[in-house]
């Protein structure tokens, strides 16, 4: 039976081959429309990654090809991310999620934490572009997409599922209200004395994504 956990509560996973899903649902008649980005962070003892592709995100320079379709994956081979991370949370439901293949036994030794993210995509450039709705052929400015935040998104939670049986081992549910948040950093699972753990962490970044490559990825930016 799956566990549901609280934020800062903390499980033992005795498991290796996870798979994580973190999933959503949005406005899918915001205009302009708007998508979350599941992004991944491999750290060492310091808090950091060590190399760029423990960095494992939809622009990760580290992929492979797989029979669902081209996938980062990080520098040990041990997190292989989405298909595509830019998602397609603008369908008629406006629901999301990003499944991410995680296998333990193959994690580098230096490796400490797993941190698992979202975030909302846009571009300082937004402020002065547009967009052609495909389905109207009707032009619309992208400056709106400056001001969404996760006020916006619905029903937000990450899931750890066995890789072999699809059980679902534990779930976290995001009911605060990240109201000026453009980014979440969602779970985590750390080593502890050689065992694994996974924490609801459910921390917000006021801008989304540049904050949290600051906090784990400084070195690389």
């Amino acid at each position: 039976m799956a566990i549901n956990l609280v934020k800062g509560q903390r499980l033992e996973i005795g498991l290796s081959k996870l798979v994580v899903e973190m999933g959503w649902k949005v406005n899918p008649n915001a205009q302009p429309p708007y998508d979350l980005d599941a992004s991944t962070f491999l750290l060492r003892d310091n808090g950091e990654i060590g190399a760029e592709e423990d960095f494992v995100f939809y622009g990760s320079h580290k992929t492979i090809d797989t029979p669902d379709g081209k996938r980062p994956i990080s520098d040990d081979g041990s997190v292989l991310g989405s298909v595509d991370d830019l998602g397609t949370d603008d369908d008629s439901t406006g629901e999301g999620n990003e499944k991410i293949d995680v296998d333990l036994s193959n994690t580098s030794p230096l490796i400490d934490q797993i941190i698992f993210t979202a975030s909302i995509y846009w571009l300082p450039s937004d402020e002065n572009t547009f967009y052609i709705d495909e389905r109207t052929g009707h032009k619309f400015p992208n400056k709106p997409r400056l001001k969404y935040n996760f006020g916006q998104v619905r029903n937000a939670y990450i899931l750890i599922k066995d890789a072999n049986t699809g059980d679902i081992i534990c779930r976290y549910d995001l009911d605060e209200d990240f109201s000026t948040d453009k980014g979440v950093e969602f779970g985590r699972l750390y080593r502890r004395n050689g065992a694994w753990k996974f924490e609801a962490v459910g921390i917000p970044y006021k801008d989304g994504l540049e904050p949290i490559c600051r906090k784990y990825a400084s070195k690389f930016m």
